[in-house]
């Protein structure tokens, strides 16, 4: 059967039909993107108009590494929002896998009702989720601190979230609650795709529940390990609903992130370009954990093909 020569029109039609979508995401990213990049180099207020811009370099970029405030975001980002949280989320995760796939839930009937509950912290929009836990620290009503109190474990309640000495111990806290059950599915998945023989063949050779963990569980485990912490990261580095939303980056500073740094730099400072400049910044980090995702996927999908 001999075929048709496609006609011109033809096959310039899918090209043609993609058009407006191209121009919605020129429109919407392309264009936004760009512009921020300009005026990382500009000082601008909200209140100007964009002629009214003053070309200042790099001084915002020399500001970001010179700024002791930014400083203490960047710290509080790298090491309190995203490596505690992923960490704690890392180790609970896996606990709560293995707990879920263990035989006793699965000989009393519970493995359906228990990943069920581990799914509705998941279920709670995250605004909401900070609204209950709010509401859980708070000093007079909050439920944690009548039961702390009930228990004499304290003499009167504590506001966890406006003391410096508690309050990254609190986002934290809800972080990890809200964020925790996507890694508890991942490592499901990454357990249940471990072959049965390897345990049977562990058995044999006399190996222990925690030899077999270290040498079958842990081994098949590294590579989704690999990909859910550059994932979490990704997710939790910039993030500004949790910060913003529980203290505003207090008391004080103490609290302050690079993503909530931003919104004050360009919104409450009237610093549109020092703001920009910190919105590329995190793009740049966001970026090579990015390009390290991207290569650890690939990798993994040439040795399953």
């Amino acid at each position: 059967m001999v075929s048709r020569p496609v006609s011109r029109p033809t096959a310039r039609r899918p090209y043609v039909l993609t058009i407006p979508a191209l121009v919605v995401i020129a429109v919407l990213f392309l264009f936004p993107s760009v512009y921020n990049v300009v005026l990382a180099f500009q000082k601008l207020t909200p209140y100007d108009l964009p002629s009214d811009a003053e070309w200042v370099g790099w001084d915002n970029f020399e500001s970001i590494f010179t700024d002791p405030e930014i400083g203490s975001a960047a710290f509080n980002t790298v090491f309190w929002l995203t490596a505690l949280t992923v960490v704690v989320r890392l180790v609970l995760g896996l606990g709560l896998a293995l707990l879920l796939q263990s035989r006793v839930l699965h000989r009393w009937r519970l493995r359906g009702v228990a990943r069920t509950l581990v799914l509705v912290p998941w279920m709670v929009p995250p605004v909401v989720a900070v609204a209950c836990w709010k509401w859980i620290f708070d000093a007079n009503t909050g439920v944690l601190n009548q039961f702390l109190v009930s228990m004499h474990i304290l003499d009167k309640g504590e506001a966890f979230l406006a003391q410096t000495s508690t309050a990254w111990w609190a986002v934290a806290a809800i972080v990890v609650w809200r964020e925790l059950p996507f890694v508890v599915i991942v490592f499901m998945a990454g357990l249940q795709s471990i072959p049965q023989e390897q345990y049977e063949a562990a058995a044999l050779d006399s190996a222990g529940r925690w030899q077999s963990f270290r040498y079958v569980t842990l081994p098949h485990l590294r590579p989704v390990m690999i990909v859910v912490v550059l994932m979490t990261v990704i997710q939790t580095f910039n993030n500004f609903v949790y910060v913003w939303l529980t203290t505003g980056g207090g008391p004080g500073t103490s609290t302050q992130v690079l993503a909530t740094q931003l919104y004050s730099s360009a919104f409450v400072s009237n610093e549109l370009g020092q703001g920009a400049a910190i919105g590329i910044v995190m793009t740049a980090v966001m970026g090579v954990f990015a390009l390290v995702y991207l290569r650890v996927t690939s990798d993994r999908e040439g040795r399953s093909a």
